[in-house]
């Protein structure tokens, strides 16, 4: 795909800065998702941790994940916007720092390395393969031996998983956000060995989540012909549930830097 993919991401959060300001809401509608993020995030995240964040947005989830854990924290962001926003951010109550900046993950700027290096829906930005594969090495690289590398991204088997079930409800399928080119987990797998980096979970967060919100419900919707509502008391109910199965394009891989 041409270069030209980073004008059209761009503009798709030039207009979420614009619409959605400080709001938690911003590039995640669905906020029982958001809820679930941060919760499991954390999971990987141990005070004292030096952290680097990519893709943190107008800095909402940043904060809300520094409140829980103590942690010395650079989050990153392409966007001149979203990086104007995050730095409005209320800091109160946070535990330990938190340093909003501006900076391209296909040319970042940083010497140091880090105990946690994690995205937030960050590399399915780049919608070209080449440069998926320059940002996992950048990636990589930041990490510190015995230091994990945390993906919070959106991958191709997931979306597969979830659209045959919604064939067999006669849904239609749900096709990748028109800003975003999914991640394929073998590859990324692969491509990390390189850089000594060992898969050690594969956390599937969302499964049982999005199979009610994405496939049951929409499929009692349409019988019922009612309107969907996002974050209604229904959905909430549900984020609750264990997860099952792979029925969510958006999970979490965890590695860990071996050598």
């Amino acid at each position: 795909m041409s270069k030209n993919y980073r004008e059209t991401v761009t503009q798709h959060y030039q207009k979420q800065a614009k619409e959605l300001g400080l709001n938690l809401k911003s590039t995640m509608p669905d906020q029982n998702i958001r809820e679930l993020e941060i919760t499991n995030i954390i999971k990987y995240l141990n005070d004292g941790d030096d952290c680097l964040e990519l893709g943190c947005g107008n800095g909402a989830a940043s904060i809300e994940i520094a409140k829980k854990r103590k942690l010395n924290q650079i989050s990153i962001d392409y966007s001149k916007e979203m990086i104007e926003l995050a730095n409005k951010q209320n800091k109160l109550n946070i535990k330990g720092n938190i340093k909003f900046e501006q900076g391209d993950i296909l040319d970042l700027k940083i010497s140091k390395q880090f105990d946690v290096v994690f995205t937030v829906r960050c590399i399915i930005n780049l919608m070209d393969k080449n440069d998926q594969k320059m940002a996992l090495n950048n990636l990589a690289k930041l990490v510190k031996i015995n230091g994990k590398l945390v993906l919070l991204e959106a991958f191709s088997d997931g979306l597969e998983e979830i659209n045959m079930a919604r064939k067999e409800l006669g849904l239609d399928s749900i096709p990748p956000a028109h800003h975003n080119l999914h991640l394929v987990k073998s590859d990324v797998i692969n491509h990390l060995k390189n850089y000594g980096m060992k898969l050690v979970n594969e956390d599937c967060f969302l499964s049982s989540y999005y199979f009610w919100t994405r496939a049951i419900s929409p499929a009692l919707v349409k019988a019922n012909n009612v309107g969907i509502k996002f974050n209604s008391k229904i959905d909430s109910y549900f984020k609750f549930l264990t997860p099952y199965g792979n029925f969510s394009h958006i999970k979490l891989l965890i590695f860990e830097k071996t050598e």
